[in-house]
């Protein structure tokens, strides 16, 4: 009855590792295809860019893109969430802990900093193709990106209430350090003169400073 059992429990076990592996494969498949579209998207831009041109840049057929994507408007979409999702996260967790607001606020502004470094592509798109997401999609990136601008005007708020820092509209101050590293896509050079943690580290020290008393 045992060795039944365990030649019963390794038959089953091999379809299921066989499945392992596969989804394994078509998960970074879907990566593979989502970083050559953002890196089209960025080049081309949006409408310029076909599905072919994204298929063939990964070395498939149109018709076999269709088996990871149901449409461009989909790819788009799935860069702009992806990247939002985790960033606010770990914004949220750094807000809500125990501590001076002028030190969470450094931690939240190098956490962001980070975050647009590693998704150039993404955060180019979203300020450059953001029309173009169909109104579902839409809806939940400005949910997400209103609930990251909440989060800083919140520490700021906080800031000012202790003292920390300066007595100034948290909202527009939020709004300009958010936009401050926003910008980062247009010049920041991944093989320039800083890297991505120092430069982080930087500009995170100048928006504490522009706000401090």
């Amino acid at each position: 009855m045992t060795s039944e059992t365990t030649r019963a429990e390794r038959r089953g076990a091999a379809p299921a590792a066989a499945g392992g592996r596969r989804r394994a494969r078509e998960m970074d498949r879907e990566a593979e295809i989502l970083a050559a579209a953002a890196r089209m998207f960025r080049e081309k831009g949006y409408h310029g860019t076909s599905v072919r041109d994204i298929a063939e840049s990964v070395g498939l057929l149109k018709g076999s893109l269709y088996h990871y994507i149901r449409s461009k408007e989909e790819l788009l979409a799935r860069l702009f969430e992806g990247a939002l999702a985790e960033t606010l996260g770990e914004l949220e967790r750094i807000a809500d802990r125990e501590g001076p607001a002028r030190e969470r606020l450094r931690d939240m502004v190098r956490v962001y900093v980070m975050a647009v470094t590693d998704n150039l592509d993404a955060v180019a798109l979203y300020l450059r193709e953001w029309r173009a997401l169909p109104p579902p999609h839409l809806a939940r990136v400005r949910t997400r990106r209103r609930s990251m601008r909440t989060l800083f005007e919140r520490v700021i708020a906080e800031g000012t209430r202790a003292r920390e820092l300066a007595e100034v509209d948290a909202k527009i101050a939020a709004l300009a350090l958010l936009g401050m590293c926003n910008w980062l896509y247009e010049w920041y050079r991944p093989r320039g003169r800083l890297g991505a943690e120092e430069l982080a580290e930087t500009i995170a020290e100048l928006a504490v400073r522009s706000v401090s008393r």
